[in-house]
């Protein structure tokens, strides 16, 4: 088995060789780093599962390493050395990511047992992480096992009804080819469900973020608003959007942010009044560009919303036929790969405003599409 790995980044020579000596003397590998700088860049190399942070260091500060230390993995425990420990600065410290406060002086047992316990928690870490992967692909597994075995018979079934609905084998009557038309639209519903079942368990693997580019919103609202007008149409429902003068840019995947507004603008449609409007506004809110879309239909019970978005949580919804759960899945999932969020306002028999917030591009990201 391989022995722990202990990095100690304090900048008091004397303090880190004293600690490199004693937990070496338990067997554990240690490096020694005298400020941040270096003791990050020795991370990825060195995989360490404890690191010791002094706060008082010349350059980047304790606080900054911690920060840094977590972003990168966040199953490292981290734990603060420090002579001048304040509640204050121990809140600071747990608030991003530290494990236990350690202040000095301390004792070779002080510093021994409190390594146990944070080499205890990153065994704890590293088991929750890894049974949590264990059931994302065990999750994944079966959606695509089942959806494979559905797909199959349904397919065929609509291919015998094909050729049973234009007689090669055999005349029918139109009652039967009414009834076998009004099957396949049946059969058609229920593999779009299965394709899109089988989209939200894959969305993780399809990395989108190494398609992400800068585009402009408008034109994506536009063509999100063009390819659902007919089903508007047809349900009698006004769709129209604010859009301002198209200065919104925003970083990501273009076709499926534009997936999430056809999504959105196609509920807002589904569970509209006849003669209802649907309104996409979009307005700049600090790092963000907020699209909302608001209908007129018959909004969502206040104790639903919050469930709004789970895999096949179906929303309550008086006189309306209910949906499969699954598209609002996919769309949450989507907003939550661009680092956006989904905000919900809705009453009953008010309408909602479903509330798309994307992150604004940093300087460094690349041109617009």
């Amino acid at each position: 088995m391989e022995s722990p790995r202990i990095l100690i980044i304090d900048d008091e020579k004397a303090i880190c060789d004293a600690c490199a000596q004693i937990l070496s003397q338990e067997h554990y590998v240690v490096e020694v780093r005298h400020d941040g700088e270096s003791g990050l860049a020795v991370l990825d190399e060195f995989r360490p599962d404890v690191v010791f942070v002094d706060l008082k260091m010349p350059g980047l500060s304790g606080i900054e390493v911690l920060s840094r230390i977590r972003e990168r993995d966040a199953t490292i425990v981290s734990i603060v050395i420090t002579g001048f420990a304040t509640i204050e600065s121990a809140v600071d410290s747990m608030k991003v990511g530290a494990f236990d406060f350690l202040p000095k002086p301390f004792s070779p047992d002080q510093l021994r047992i409190i390594t146990k316990r944070a080499l205890a928690s990153r065994m704890a870490l590293l088991e929750a992480a890894r049974l949590r992967d264990e059931k994302e692909k065990m999750r994944q597994n079966y959606i695509s096992m089942v959806s494979h075995e559905l797909r199959i018979p349904l397919v065929a079934v609509m291919q015998y009804l094909e050729v049973l609905r234009n007689g090669f084998a055999g005349s029918i009557s139109d009652e039967q080819s009414r009834i076998m038309t009004r099957m396949k639209v049946r059969l058609s519903e229920l593999l779009a469900l299965i394709d899109r079942w089988l989209k939200l368990s894959r969305l993780e693997e399809l990395k989108l973020q190494e398609g992400f580019r800068q585009f402009a919103l408008q034109p994506v609202v536009e063509e999100a608003i063009e390819l659902i007008n007919p089903l508007a149409v047809e349900h009698k429902i006004t769709v129209t959007s604010r859009l301002g003068n198209g200065a919104a840019i925003v970083y990501g995947e273009r076709e499926m942010i534009k997936e999430v507004l056809v999504n959105l603008i196609n509920n807002g449609i589904k569970y509209n009044k006849e003669g209802g409007t649907v309104t996409v506004a979009l307005k700049d809110s600090d790092d963000f560009w907020v699209l909302d879309i608001s209908d007129t239909g018959a909004g969502i019970p206040q104790e639903d919303i919050p469930r709004v978005g789970e895999e096949f949580f179906r929303v309550r919804r008086e006189g309306s036929a209910a949906g499969s759960g699954i598209g609002l899945a996919i769309v949450k999932k989507i907003i939550d790969i661009h680092d956006g969020k989904l905000a919900i306002e809705s009453a009953l028999d008010q309408g909602s405003t479903f509330s798309v917030y994307l992150p604004k591009p940093l300087p460094s990201k690349g041109e617009a599409q």
